[in-house]
């Protein structure tokens, strides 16, 4: 039976904290409300577009005789998650070009593009709608694409960043996503 209660329009959580990261073997969350441990980094404002999770499964439909599909196999699956950062502090500085590649001398902050490969992390996105707290965990992401940064007078510098999504060894799933339907979550 239809029942419009089951129907969300993410949006960003009363804390303003919507996409966190943090080194790779910190305990992840397992609701869409549990505290998030302290290792986590709250990388600030999301860009207005919200995240997107891209899944893909690439499959070869095998025929039979006389053309009808008889058989679906699986041939790739892959999943990533897309979203854009507008602040240029620290945190999201470090996660987008990597920590050891970001330098704070007071004021300043030194960022050098570096070709070396990030490292993988693990990601927590909250997202609310109404009285409702949503979450998704990806248990081991890495950074994979950063968009065009441009420098404009008539738009925000923004870091679009694609994050690929893997299976940590000994796990059925790479991502969990939470859906918590308590008034007050």
């Amino acid at each position: 039976m239809a029942d419009s209660g089951n129907i969300w329009a993410a949006s960003l959580p009363a804390s303003g904290a919507t996409v966190h990261v943090a080194p790779l073997g910190t305990a992840l969350p397992t609701t869409a409300t549990a505290t998030l441990n302290v290792a986590f980094t709250d990388l600030g404002w999301v860009s207005e577009d919200g995240i997107t999770n891209a899944i893909q499964r690439e499959v070869t439909r095998h025929k039979g005789f006389g053309g009808e599909t008889v058989k679906t196999t699986q041939d790739n699956y892959n999943e990533t998650v897309q979203f854009a950062l507008l602040e240029s502090n620290e945190d999201v500085l470090a996660a987008v070009y990597g920590t050891d590649n970001v330098t704070v001398d007071g004021d300043t902050i030194a960022v050098d593009h570096s070709s070396l490969q990030l490292t993988r992390q693990s990601f927590v996105i909250d997202f609310v709608d109404e009285d409702r707290a949503g979450r998704i965990v990806i248990k081991e992401g890495l950074i994979t694409e950063i968009g065009d940064i441009r420098y404009s007078h008539k738009e925000m510098v923004m870091y679009d960043v694609t994050v690929d999504v893997y299976r940590p060894e000994g796990e059925t799933a790479a991502v969990v996503t939470y859906f918590d339907y308590s008034p007050g979550s």
